[in-house]
């Protein structure tokens, strides 16, 4: 009896892992109970994400933003003196990594008497990196690749809490950007995120949206916030303030990265106002851009994605927004050292000018995208263009050329950024993606007017 008794145990020992595998491939999402705070739901996602990525000049990593492509030729003296081939500028890489990889943790409480809902959310990937070198093989023995992609640093992408009552809603702590309403009008792109002309930031803030419900199935969103300042020693925040229109019927798939949401017909207005405070004297910067979302084939549910055809674009004017709303944007100006102004300005917010005094650097931006998912909604394919265009490069030409030394800097008035990318999800939880996309990068000098980059990405995801 004892010996029927130890079997059973151990044959239901067994199978106890089985079952809990199959009682988590029905639940959809994997939800675990917190005993520590009453009622505490924990929701774990995420992402496992492999990429393999060629480009034909050396100088972006996973992330493009919008940094500049190297030119074909580097000086070495004054006057376009001492020219000679720019290595970085004429040869490839290839790239293999995990970093994008992402896990997150949503906490939930349910509704209270009042009506109250509480969410924390906190995002971690692996794109972080705090090595004195951030450029692997540039300078010997300050990080090796091996540590840059074999052992990446963990990343704060979202850390905010979220609080719902009725129509309003508060987010305190780190999340997207509401200039733009990010994330609602990303692009359809398999590559890692910004790329150029791309509105795409997380900073602490503290936001506050009411939504009105309108007749007709639409609603009418308004928001504003206070944000992380610009730069440290600015003591004043930076602002935002939007308001959008959108539809709750008339929706299309858009897919990006590792997933696929349903946006609805909606426009928005978005603007910031970005306060710089220095010795050399004030400056307020700030944007206004204007989004759109088109389903021209619509979901035939507002879920299922099957043959649904979308259009989106943006349109951005604005100063002081490279480096901040814009990732690496600065146009080759230098960044304002606190020797020169009292205070150090991040590059592409401002920079000193010709006649020796600060200048906040003015950029105008657009990008449109269309992207269709094929019928079945295993397929999809997007392409795009964005450019980004710097109204006053010609005010920091002799400030730039003595920072580097020589009057050779190169600054740059225009990027072009184009792409084509397809998705497939053969599973539910298995993405294969690919991109090609080239940036055009036109420079002031003549003699090395453009330079120009073509990426092809492949891209494997697990999502969980």
């Amino acid at each position: 009896m004892k010996s029927l008794r130890s079997r059973r145990m151990l044959a239901l020992f067994l199978a106890l892992p089985f079952a809990a595998a199959v009682q988590a491939q029905a639940a959809e999402p994997i939800t675990i109970t917190v005993s520590k705070i009453k009622a505490l739901n924990l929701r774990i996602y995420g992402f496992v994400e492999t990429d393999y990525i060629t480009d034909t000049t050396q100088v972006f990593n996973e992330v493009q933003g919008n940094y500049l492509v190297p030119a074909h030729t580097a000086y070495s003296g004054a006057n376009y003196s001492g020219a000679k081939p720019n290595y970085a500028g004429q040869h490839g890489r290839a790239q293999m990594s995990i970093r994008n990889s992402r896990l997150g943790f949503e906490f939930n409480l349910p509704k209270t008497e009042a009506g109250l809902q509480t969410q924390g959310v906190i995002e971690l990937d692996l794109l972080g990196n705090d090595a004195p070198n951030t450029t692997p093989g540039s300078t010997p023995s300050t990080q090796s690749e091996s540590n840059f992609f074999n052992n990446p640093a963990l990343r704060v992408r979202h850390a905010y809490v979220n609080l719902t009552y009725n129509e309003w809603n508060a987010k305190l702590g780190q999340t997207w950007s509401l200039l733009g309403w990010q994330p609602y009008y990303f692009p359809g792109e398999d590559v890692v995120f910004g790329t150029p002309g791309m509105l795409f930031a997380r900073f602490v803030q503290a936001r506050l949206t009411h939504t009105l419900n309108l007749p007709g199935a639409w609603t009418l969103e308004s928001a504003a916030d206070m944000a992380k300042p610009a730069e440290m020693n600015s003591g004043s925040p930076e602002y935002h303030a939007g308001l959008r229109v959108a539809s709750t019927k008339v929706k299309g798939a858009s897919s990006f990265c590792s997933g696929t949401s349903m946006v609805g017909l909606s426009a928005a207005v978005s603007g910031a106002l970005i306060p710089v405070r220095t010795a050399l004297g004030n400056a307020n910067g700030g944007a206004v851009v204007f989004d759109v979302f088109v389903p021209i084939i619509p979901s035939s549910d507002g879920k299922d994605r099957s043959n649904n055809l979308v259009w989106a674009g943006e349109l951005m004017s604005g100063s002081g927004v490279g480096g901040v709303e814009y990732g690496g944007l600065t146009s080759g100006v230098p960044g304002v050292t606190a020797a020169a102004a009292g205070t150090a300005v991040d590059s592409g917010i401002a920079g000193i000018n010709d006649s020796g005094s600060l200048s906040l650097i003015r950029y105008r931006a657009f990008r449109t995208h269309l992207q269709y998912s094929l019928p079945g909604g295993k397929w999809a394919a997007s392409t795009g263009y964005a450019q980004v265009e710097t109204r006053n490069v010609g005010d920091f030409g002799f400030y730039a050329t003595q920072a580097a030394g020589v009057t050779t800097a190169l600054l740059s008035p225009k990027i072009q950024f184009g792409y084509a990318t397809l998705f497939y999800d053969p599973l539910s939880w298995l993405r294969l993606a690919g991109e090609f996309n080239q940036t055009r990068v036109t420079y002031v000098d003549a003699a090395n007017r453009f330079a120009v980059n073509n990426r092809v990405q492949l891209s494997a995801f697990f999502v969980f």
